[in-house]
């Protein structure tokens, strides 16, 4: 699928024109006098509907007819980037089981300008364009049209913008198609081979080290979750050497149990099939390091996934058992189903060694922030707070929410062990944080460090105006922009 921008389309050559229209009943302006009467016509008569809802109409011509797909886009001074992003995938899936090849989408140049326009529709069509039924055999699963072509409807020429929409919306759409792979169709092997195909793609450097490898390096906590499968973990290493110098301006860490049964603290069946997500982290650390060295962005960016299945087994780690991490801290594991951040203390300090000085770990971490936040808002923690507030400005520019939340002595307190330095559960109570608390442990004093528990916004469980149920692609798009930032901040 090709994108382009052009002045005014040629409507008889068009499957289909996607226009929003504001609650006003206004289209926006710079469209062609008959298409904007046609979209405003066509919003008159459907009358008030809910904003993203898409209506379709035949506009009849000596060569045919083409759909006129009018979004409702709401109030036109809340129109930013995140809802023209939802306009264009509306758009788009209105013309699911079509037989559309060739679309214009109108933007809104004056409210948001030609770039970010620009890369907001791209994006949004992208997202539009990914459906979950990956193994089906039937003719049913073919539900998105043949878009061969999106033009975008604006007088500047936006190719910088284009790039960057289509790498943010190919990557989240990557990220969306590992968490959506069964885990016998995604096993931390097969996820290792994926992420040597984006490094192949992108220039990137692809490292994986092996379980004797960890070993030697002392990755007790991280291997201590993969005693109970017989799949070998894996631990991705992809770097972006995007300037001059040693170090790492960024390191990006993704937590991948390709499977999370639980262990031997075993989950309830019910929901259980839902844990394939479950290295959601891993994907969207993947996916956003992709895009990051696709767009050339001049900064040293290190991404570590350490990848392994958690199930229980002859061999699988016990309650009350007690490993050493790579940073020589001691843990007494309380609990098996809380592997998460028992595979992410070893990789934030791996990436501290390497020489990162900013950290972001991004995991399907606790059930609890769900119940904190429900399925909306992604969970942020972290220090200082210079850092915190600026993933949170990366993560609303991009448009996906988070949340701060708070982290203090108390809950540090509450993840120290009567036997061990630390131990890896304690209460339902907070325990969102204490999950956070636990993996503070391992950033040194110096590193500037956020948590992103995307267990909430990880995976829909209705349709979103951009996506249909399942996983999400949570945090990437933050990620890239955070590290667009972070460079524009150092040049």
């Amino acid at each position: 699928m090709q994108f382009r921008t052009v002045s005014q389309p040629e409507l008889d050559a068009l499957d289909a024109l996607i226009v929003p229209v504001y609650s006003d009943g206004t289209a926006p302006p710079g469209l062609a006098e008959d298409a904007r009467q046609t979209a405003e016509w066509v919003a008159a008569q459907s009358g008030p509907v809910k904003t993203y809802t898409a209506t379709t109409h035949l506009r009849q011509t000596e060569n045919g007819a083409t759909r006129v797909v009018v979004v409702a886009a709401g109030r036109r001074e809340e129109f930013g980037m995140e809802r023209a992003r939802r306009v264009a995938s509306a758009g788009i899936r209105a013309l699911w089981l079509s037989t559309a090849r060739r679309v214009a989408i109108a933007l809104d140049v004056e409210e948001l300008g030609a770039d970010a326009a620009a890369q907001a529709a791209v994006e949004g069509a992208l997202f539009s364009m990914w459906r979950p039924e990956a193994y089906r055999t039937t003719e049913e699963a073919n539900l998105l049209p043949p878009l061969e072509e999106v033009q975008l409807i604006v007088d500047d020429e936006a190719p910088d913008a284009i790039e960057r929409g289509m790498a943010v919306g190919e990557a989240v759409n990557w990220a969306r198609g590992m968490a959506n792979a069964p885990a016998n169709m995604l096993t931390p092997t097969l996820l290792a081979d994926a992420a040597r195909q984006i490094a192949s793609e992108h220039g990137l450097t692809c490292e994986v080290l092996d379980e004797d490898r960890c070993r030697q390096l002392g990755m007790n906590s991280f291997l201590s979750v993969a005693r109970g499968t017989d799949e070998p973990a894996q631990f991705i290493v992809l770097r972006h050497a995007g300037r001059e110098g040693e170090g790492y301006d960024l390191a990006l860490v993704g937590k991948g149990i390709t499977f999370d049964s639980g262990g031997i603290s075993i989950k309830p069946a019910e929901d259980m099939h839902v844990m394939k997500y479950d290295m959601s982290g891993a994907a969207s650390v993947i996916a956003a390091i992709g895009a990051i060295a696709r767009l050339g962005v001049p900064l040293n960016v290190i991404a570590a996934a350490p990848c392994t299945e958690n199930l229980p087994g002859g061999h699988a780690t016990r309650p009350g058992d007690v490993v050493t991490s790579m940073s020589g801290k001691t843990v007494e594991v309380i609990n098996t189903d809380a592997e998460g951040r028992l595979v992410l203390l070893d990789a934030v300090t791996y990436v501290q060694r390497e020489g990162a000085t900013r950290v972001v770990d991004v995991a399907t971490l606790t059930g609890a922030i769900r119940i904190a936040l429900g399925l909306h808002y992604t969970g942020l923690f972290g220090r200082p707070e210079g850092f915190v507030d600026a993933v949170q400005r990366a993560g609303t520019l991009a448009g996906e929410r988070l949340w701060p939340m708070p982290l203090s002595d108390e809950y540090r307190d509450d993840m120290k062990s009567e036997i061990a330095d630390l131990r890896n559960s304690h209460s339902r109570l907070g325990s969102a944080i204490k999950g956070a608390a636990f993996i503070e442990a391992a950033v040194e004093p110096e590193t500037e460090w956020v948590h992103l528990d995307i267990a909430g916004t990880g995976w829909a469980d209705d349709d979103k105006p951009y996506s249909p149920k399942g996983p999400q692609g949570s945090a990437v798009r933050t990620m890239v922009t955070l590290a667009q930032r972070l460079a524009a901040r150092r040049s």
